[in-house]
């Protein structure tokens, strides 16, 4: 754990130095700081060394308010065109804030002897609503995880209604957050429910604590195996899907587009034809503005014809046609003289995941044992 905390320290110094994507890496360098503060507060309170230095003592008690907010802001920030901190996001603050002013009021300015009694007598005979607030940290947590997983969703659909290779795209890394947000707040869930239930009460901030250095240790480890995530800003939406609007919103949207069903079908007419004829797919960095103006229209009506008229996102539609290529390509036995990964690269994939996973979807079957059923 203490070595958690040292690298989430050093972790924190590093995002705060970063020019690129400032604004989402100084807000992950604000979690790590915190985290890391109250990993070594946890390790503090285990040594014993509150009896020592009383005066420390829940310093770090309204943290657990300030990390779904944090993290919440930093995954719509790398994930929208704008990457700049709205005031308005400072009301996702409010509870931190009011939770500091009341440690402030009961705890922080009494005498070091009140703050060894709050330790050794049961803290809600003598503060007033600090039961109640010990129930809100739960739920305001698990509140702000599912605010960032709707947040991730949303991203997830809009990138593949804009990019037809997705592999540089690090939706994986916002994945794996998610992921190790979702368990620390579960061991913060489960403490609670077994207490509520236990008669004798039983101390999980061990598992907790733990559970947050391993977070620490995951994002130090994204950061040395995927440095561009901290590195470059991430792809945003391409104005297909605003992170607000849920997919409704945008069958709605496509209604005040303007185009009529008749221009639905021309357009999907030419857009299959310049499919056919010219393979815009087989550039595998083609995407939807791309493609777009090879029709003339706007993105938005060329996500429109495809979402409306062949029920296809963008994504499965390109590699619709990648998969085919493929197939076509397997088929002739000219082929057989490059492996199935030349022929994945020749067709518009860019990587050898892609490609398979891909391929398994479209058909049913891996691209190597596709080919040994046409030979």
């Amino acid at each position: 754990m203490l070595l958690g905390a040292i690298q989430g320290t050093l972790l924190s110094i590093i995002l705060f130095t970063k020019k690129e994507n400032h604004t989402a890496n100084f807000i992950l360098a604000v979690a790590m700081l915190a985290l890391s503060a109250d990993v070594f507060n946890a390790a503090y309170i285990m040594f014993g060394y509150y009896r020592d230095f009383p005066h420390f003592m829940g310093i770090t008690y309204a943290f657990p308010f300030l990390y779904g907010p944090i993290f919440y802001l930093y995954a719509k920030l790398i994930s929208t065109d704008n990457k700049t901190f709205n005031a308005k996001y400072f009301l996702h603050f409010v509870p931190f804030l009011l939770v500091v002013i009341y440690g402030i009021v009961f705890v922080y300015l009494k005498s070091s002897g009140f703050k060894l009694m709050l330790v050794d007598s049961k803290a809600e005979n003598l503060l007033p609503g600090i039961k109640m607030i010990g129930y809100l940290k739960p739920v305001h947590g698990m509140i702000y995880v599912f605010l960032t997983i709707k947040v991730v969703s949303n991203y997830n659909i809009s990138i593949r209604n804009s990019y037809s290779n997705i592999e540089r795209i690090n939706l994986n890394w916002l994945r794996h957050l998610v992921i190790g947000l979702s368990s620390v707040w579960g061991v913060v869930v489960l403490s609670f429910i077994i207490n509520a239930f236990s008669a004798k009460e039983i101390q999980m901030d061990f598992l907790i604590y733990l559970a947050a250095s391993i977070l620490i240790y995951s994002i130090g480890y994204f950061s040395l195996h995927q440095p561009q995530v901290f590195g470059q800003p991430v792809p945003a939406y391409a104005a297909v899907i605003s992170p607000a609007q849920p997919e409704d919103a945008e069958e709605a949207s496509y209604q005040k587009s303007g185009l009529t069903e008749k221009e639905v079908r021309n357009h999907l007419d030419i857009l299959l034809h310049i499919m056919e004829t010219d393979k815009p797919y087989l550039n595998s960095e083609l995407n939807l503005r791309d493609l777009a103006e090879k029709l003339s229209i706007s993105t938005h009506n060329l996500s429109e014809v495809l979402n409306t008229g062949l029920n296809q996102n963008f994504y499965d539609f390109v590699n619709h046609y990648r998969v085919e290529e493929v197939k076509r390509r397997l088929a002739d036995k000219e082929s057989q003289k490059y492996n199935l990964l030349a022929v994945a690269f020749d067709s518009g994939f860019n990587s050898k995941s892609s490609f398979n996973t891909v391929f398994k979807k479209h058909t049913g079957t891996t691209p190597s044992l596709y080919r040994k059923q046409i030979v």
